[in-house]
């Protein structure tokens, strides 16, 4: 068993991150199957995991809240990292704009009470390598301003608005090894995100991409290559389309070796959920691997 486990589940055009630290547990997003799979049930019952201490949710879209409600009968984390901000969104879409979805209705109830819960309490700093031996995560955002979201009290009535560019870009660190994760953002957002020199610093030396927004062109940018050139590119979603980029991504690659559970071994430059399945990679000190199904 390696130092650390990322496990990047098959959950159609979601996300839904599991990574088992030396220590503590944290999951970034939580997205669920339509088949009725929920990463949330699978940790407990099939990892035998019985706490997750850190839970990252990138922006509330429901393909990366869906399963919070199978979560929240299972864990309780010290900390959430959310967007705030985002909340008052959340509300308007459940109360005035989709009261008739009942599943979104489930899924944002669970939400809104998880974050009026916690609102935003830290016990620990996951950018402190003691806190989880040497396991951190940095995040960086952007203001309402800066990703062109229209304030809350500004909306007209029955208006609504893209939260994509809420969303918290996670570099997630492990000895030489670093995986950067960046919700829905769009190639716009990013650009203007490249523009902070910490989130550039950041960047550099970054082993595995998970492709934002799915992998989807919108959210494709050459100009994120020119800070980071990743072995390999990880994309969640359920099926390949005129709006996927995974061309465009697998060019800016390097190339990493990937093995099956079957036993076979190639080198990839992208994997992706639809083809392969869960994502699994295994991180020690000097050195990870990667398997899929």
């Amino acid at each position: 068993m390696a130092a650390v486990e990322i496990y990047i589940w098959d959950v159609e055009r979601g996300d839904a991150i599991f990574v088992k630290g030396p220590e503590q547990n944290a999951v970034i997003d939580l997205g669920q199957h339509a088949n009725g799979f929920s990463p949330s049930r699978h940790i407990h019952t099939q990892h035998g995991i019985d706490s997750v201490d850190y839970l990252v949710l990138t922006h509330p879209d429901e393909d990366h809240i869906e399963d919070l409600p199978e979560f929240s009968s299972y864990f309780s984390p010290e900390v959430i990292a959310r967007r705030d901000e985002a909340d008052g969104y959340i509300r308007r879409r459940k109360n005035d704009l989709y009261p008739d979805r009942s599943r979104y209705q489930s899924v944002t109830e669970s939400y809104l009470t998880l974050t009026d819960t916690y609102d935003q309490r830290a016990t620990f700093s996951p950018s402190d390598p003691s806190w989880n031996g040497g396991l951190t995560f940095t995040h960086h955002i952007l203001s309402l301003e800066e990703a062109g979201t229209t304030p809350i009290d500004e909306l007209s009535e029955g208006e609504t608005v893209n939260m994509n560019n809420l969303s918290i870009l996670t570099v997630l660190e492990y000895g030489s090894f670093k995986l950067v994760t960046a919700g829905d953002l769009e190639q716009e957002a990013i650009e203007t995100l490249l523009e902070q020199s910490s989130v550039r610093d950041d960047l550099r030396d970054t082993n595995v991409l998970v492709a934002p927004h799915h992998g989807r062109e919108s959210s494709y940018t050459p100009k994120l290559f020119h800070h980071m050139t990743p072995e390999l590119v990880a994309i969640s979603d359920a099926k390949a389309g005129s709006t996927n980029a995974s061309q465009k991504y697998s060019a800016q690659a390097t190339g990493a070796t990937v093995s099956r559970r079957s036993g076979t071994i190639t080198d990839r430059n992208v994997v992706t959920t639809r083809q392969d399945g869960v994502i699994d990679l295994g991180i020690d000190d000097e050195e990870y691997r990667i398997r899929i199904d």
